[in-house]
């Protein structure tokens, strides 16, 4: 294959769910030997690290907000300097940067888009607006890839027509997220104050009203009322944070409720756990399901986005109606039940396995790269 060469153009590199997706790409497609870097828009770099140790060099564009033409100028600038096939958008926003940017360009890159979410429609009349201007940029990308049939089916529902769309899941590398040692998980538990009859349910994500976190308290309430012995570990810091604090003080939670911050590195946390849990309102497709099935953790999950992509139900997780908190009681009712848990764990696992693989996802992203290079190249 010609080697690819290829520009990211994203709005930051903070540590969010699509910056994740970047770093795994962008680096995944310079180990198999394409020229990669990355473009990104704010000041915000937790991420560059990453980028740099996998040999993907990576530039701030410096923008202030808005249509900073200031930013648009130093990324104009970069692209007339590395002159790449083509230009890769990861948001809505770097969308319309590439857009415009490539149309000065001695020789014009073509443009992918890849779309991670339906929030940038939903969230409010203000993003309905935004989108009303976002959609032209969307006509302008010779391709846009969605992470799931579910995410395209929603962007057609709306009326927008593309010239070319395609679907690929998300993956993870099962090299990295590999079930542990069992004690490496039972060490943390007992460190965190969990017990050997205590149903530990975990989750991880960002602390935002979306991801419903108070669902989950709210459930567990419920269930150790009843005389369920289940405590919950939660894993990630945000602005809800104050507010999660009160709802599990509020709700006498505040043994049974661990908050461990954010962390780096998640796998050990998960060990800890018996169940994961997604209990969010709004998802496309997430990565942190992925690599809970990946360490063999049976998955409780609201039906949201493109989870039934993910999760088929009784077979590899249980999924729930999202914001229903009986039913999400009733479910972690039900995989408490041991012998349910391993099998919905392996069933979970040899999905990952089967579908989700970061090899897989490359390849697919490589393909048709190379195919969108060699139509601009020709």
């Amino acid at each position: 294959m010609t080697p690819l060469h290829l520009l990211f153009v994203a709005d930051h590199l903070k540590c969010g769910g699509a910056e994740r997706h970047l770093v795994s790409l962008a680096t995944g497609l310079a180990r198999r030997g394409h020229r990669v870097s990355v473009a990104y828009l704010k000041e915000h770099a937790e991420l560059a690290g990453e980028l740099e140790r996998g040999s993907v060099p990576c530039v701030c564009c410096n923008s202030v907000g808005g249509l900073d033409r200031a930013a648009l100028s130093r990324l104009r600038a970069l692209i007339d300097l590395e002159c790449p096939a083509l230009l890769v958008a990861t948001s809505q926003y770097s969308l319309m940067f590439a857009a415009l940017a490539r149309l000065g360009a001695p020789r014009r890159p073509a443009l992918a888009f890849i779309c991670h979410s339906t929030d940038v429609v939903r969230r409010g009349w203000r993003a309905r607006s935004r989108f009303l201007v976002y959609r032209q940029f969307y006509r302008l990308a010779q391709c846009v890839v969605f992470v799931s049939e579910h995410q395209r089916h929603f962007f057609a529902a709306l009326g927008l027509r593309l010239a070319h769309t395609e679907v690929v899941h998300n993956g993870i590398d099962l090299a990295y997220f590999s079930p542990p040692q069992k004690d490496e998980g039972t060490r943390l538990r007992q460190a965190l104050g969990f017990g050997p009859a205590d149903l530990v349910v975990g989750l991880c994500a960002i602390f935002r009203e979306e991801k419903r976190h108070a669902d989950l308290l709210a459930a567990v309430a419920h269930l150790r009322h009843e005389g369920m012995p289940v405590k919950v570990l939660l894993v990630g810091d945000g602005p809800m944070r104050a507010r999660i604090e009160a709802c599990r003080h509020r709700l006498r939670l505040d043994s049974a409720v661990v908050l461990a911050g954010f962390q780096a590195d998640v796998r050990p946390f998960i060990a800890a756990c018996d169940v994961m849990a997604l209990t969010s309102h709004s998802e496309t497709f997430p990565i942190a399901t992925l690599e809970y099935m990946a360490l063999a953790k049976p998955l409780v999950a609201s039906d949201v986005g493109g989870m039934r992509e993910q999760v088929e139900h009784g077979t590899n997780g249980l999924l729930f109606a999202a914001g229903d908190v009986n039913a999400l009681a009733a479910a972690l009712r039900r995989i408490a039940d041991p012998p349910l848990r391993a099998r919905l764990g392996q069933g979970a696992l040899a999905t990952v396995r089967a579908r989700f693989d970061l090899h897989a996802m490359l390849a697919r992203y490589e393909a048709l790269f190379a195919h969108l290079q060699h139509s601009t190249l020709t």
